[in-house]
């Protein structure tokens, strides 16, 4: 086996492990905002792995788009941090951290965010499908 097709097989073992973890844990919470914190964790890191291994056609396009999500991500969502941590840390409930619901549907969307960051880049930057597919960029 070579160092790329290990790489492949491990990754996509490994997220399909993580998978079941997650649904497993999803199935026994039985709670919809889980489930959507796993959507947007999927969802979002579907998009970074395109973003971190574009195809050769798609490079320019993909600064630009990082270009964009890094202004709004320093701007505005920089200006919303203070009014993020009131929430986090409200007088009259506690630390929401500390809610264990709160705390799954974090833990759920980091982790669904992950797997499929990661496995979307592995699968750009690694998989082929013939000779005239087209590959991503080389380093």
């Amino acid at each position: 086996m070579t160092s790329k097709n290990l790489k492949i097989a491990s990754s996509f073992t490994f997220a399909f492990l993580i998978a079941l973890i997650l649904v497993y844990v999803l199935a026994i919470l039985k709670d919809t905002m889980s489930w959507l914190s796993c959507a947007l964790g999927l969802a979002t890191g579907w998009a970074a792995g395109f973003l971190l291994a574009p195809y050769q056609s798609e490079q320019q396009r993909f600064r630009e788009y990082v270009k964009f999500i890094s202004v709004f991500v320093s701007g505005y969502l920089v200006s919303k941090i203070d009014r993020l941590f009131d929430l986090w840390f409200d007088p009259e409930h506690g630390p929401l951290l500390l809610h264990s619901i709160v705390a799954h549907r974090m833990l759920i969307c980091v982790t669904s965010f992950v797997m499929a960051a990661v496995t979307t880049y592995v699968g750009r930057k690694y998989v082929s499908f013939g000779p005239g597919s087209e590959q991503p960029p080389s380093h």
